[in-house]
């Protein structure tokens, strides 16, 4: 608030704006990323440049910032690795690793993710049901797999029964065979005929028939049947005045109806006109306007949609 010079009181708009902008930037600041940003220099070193710094500057007395300079290596790394071997014991010292040890906080061994991978990718190929796994039941099943197996933990996942976003982040970064996607809708009927067993007994069928009859390839034809809407489905966007609230554009009563279109096509390539079945009680010629030449069609007698049981 502010006082103007007749006395009357306002409101400081700029002052406001600008402390929610200084609000919003330290958010922004103190924020933790989820992915943390790091130097790949400060890790350009292997094994024996580190075992070399470390042996002369314990050894041989050499300051640990000439050692550093010479092997190459960090200078606070250097000062961690040397405290770490001097207060290893000395059968310990034998086995010393002068590596970073990137996976000591991994809640799972690299043999553990890759057995919840193979299960995630056996379920997405499961036949008769596609079953899937998604990604809340993905964390909820490594917060299991990993109490199951009394390893250590965030204390978090036992508060949400689930692993946390940061695992599954890098599950999914170092495990690039699996990827979240969108299923496709699929019927159960459709589904429980689709399957190992039913593709055996009809190729078998198939090859007896061929070894029998010797059909051509313009004598083998393949039908299939989908559904298609004959209104339309989403308007366009329209130019209109801004006092205007809310347009109108006229559609078909017919919402949610469905017309079944009965597609052929041989071996050889050729095509028989398509078969159109529109549920409704009369069928009237009007409604092949547009239609590809030779199209037939049929009404079903009753109105409804027009599924196909055969």
């Amino acid at each position: 608030m502010g006082q103007g010079s007749d006395g009357t009181w306002y409101l400081c708009e700029k002052k406001i704006v600008q402390k929610s902008r200084l609000n919003d930037e330290r958010r922004a600041i103190y924020q933790m990323p989820r992915k943390r940003k790091s130097d790949p220099s400060l890790y350009a070193w292997d094994e024996e440049n580190m075992k070399a710094a470390v042996m002369a500057h314990l050894k041989d007395g050499i300051p640990i910032r000439t050692a550093a300079t010479l092997h190459a290596v960090q200078k606070s790394t250097l000062s961690r690795y040397c405290k770490a071997y001097s207060a290893s014991a000395d059968e310990e010292k034998v086995a010393f690793r002068f590596t970073p040890r990137y996976d000591v906080k991994k809640v799972f061994s690299s043999e553990m993710e890759d057995s919840l991978e193979s299960y995630i990718l056996l379920s997405s190929r499961m036949e008769f049901t596609n079953y899937g796994i998604t990604k809340k039941r993905t964390k909820k099943l490594a917060w299991e797999f990993a109490k199951a197996n009394t390893l250590k933990y965030p204390k978090s996942w036992d508060d949400n029964e689930a692993a946390g976003e940061d695992w599954y982040k890098g599950f999914m970064e170092r495990h690039t065979r699996i990827s979240l996607r969108r299923p496709e809708s699929t019927s159960l009927h459709r589904n429980l005929g689709f399957n190992r067993a039913a593709v055996d007994t009809f190729y078998k069928h198939l090859e007896e028939l061929q070894s029998k009859f010797h059909f051509p390839a313009d004598r083998i034809y393949n039908m299939d049947e989908t559904g298609l809407s004959n209104v339309q489905q989403k308007c366009r966007k329209v130019l209109s005045p801004k006092s205007v609230k809310q347009l109108g554009a006229t559609t078909s009563q017919e919402r949610g109806k469905l017309v079944t279109m009965v597609g052929t096509i041989s071996a050889m390539g050729s095509l028989i006109p398509p078969y159109l079945i529109f549920g409704r009680t009369r069928f009237v010629e009007r409604l092949l306007d547009g239609a590809p030449p030779r199209t037939k069609a049929v009404a079903t007698g009753k109105p409804g949609n027009a599924w196909m049981t055969t």
